[in-house]
């Protein structure tokens, strides 16, 4: 696999301990937004984690990383330090007493919906990041929560990625990612002559009507 990109990650340093691929990775770090009404929810997730300090309660928002079909929750711990969290240990922590910020909410967990498990990936690409997932509120209108913002391509060291897949382990699943979803109408032109190019995009070389593509 080769990766063309103006920054280095952390997973780069496993390039070329794998046999040779033909994947071409042009990994362009972009902000994309798309609008909450286009998405299905996560249904009991606000995107908060809930914490006491000093008697006071209060929460954050979680940050969420996409990786190949799969979703990892990170925070910041009081010592600023990034922490992962799965979607049942953040249910199990909003779901305690925490006075009139009390939930007894289910989760459920975005890698068994199809949307947040394949189209969001497709769409958008393999690695992804949410700073905040926070849906707009059903009776309060506010203009700055009705896009979901996200990153493509992020820098994953900097969000200590490695603390969740070594870089051999990340980076290959990276490439068996975008090798089984290379989309079908990427064209690439074919190695030959003229009338080897022509066929291959299904012209027949006599008339050069189009006709069924050949393999």
């Amino acid at each position: 696999m080769k990766i063309y990109s103006k920054f280095q990650d952390y997973y780069d340093s496993a390039l070329g301990s794998f046999w040779e691929s033909d994947v071409i990775v042009n990994r362009v770090n972009n902000m994309k937004k798309i609008a909450y009404n286009d998405i299905p929810v996560i249904n009991g997730f606000d995107g908060r984690w809930k914490y006491k300090n000093n008697n006071i309660y209060g929460d954050q928002l979680i940050k969420m990383i996409g990786f190949c079909g799969k979703w990892y929750f990170y925070i910041y711990n009081e010592d600023h330090q990034i922490s992962y969290k799965t979607i049942k240990e953040i249910e199990e922590n909003n779901g305690k007493s925490w006075g009139w910020l009390s939930t007894n909410k289910s989760y459920t967990d975005p890698e068994t919906i199809p949307f947040w498990n394949e189209e969001i990936f497709v769409k958008f690409g393999p690695v992804i990041r949410l700073e905040t997932y926070n849906p707009p509120s059903k009776w309060i209108k506010n203009p700055n929560r009705e896009f979901l913002q996200i990153e493509e391509w992020p820098t994953l060291k900097d969000y200590d990625f490695q603390k969740i897949k070594d870089p051999y382990t990340a980076l290959w699943e990276i490439e068996h990612w975008l090798d089984s979803h290379a989309r079908p109408d990427d064209a690439v032109v074919p190695v030959g002559d003229d009338i080897t190019r022509l066929q291959a995009y299904g012209f027949d070389k006599k008339t050069s009507f189009r006709k069924e593509k050949e393999k």
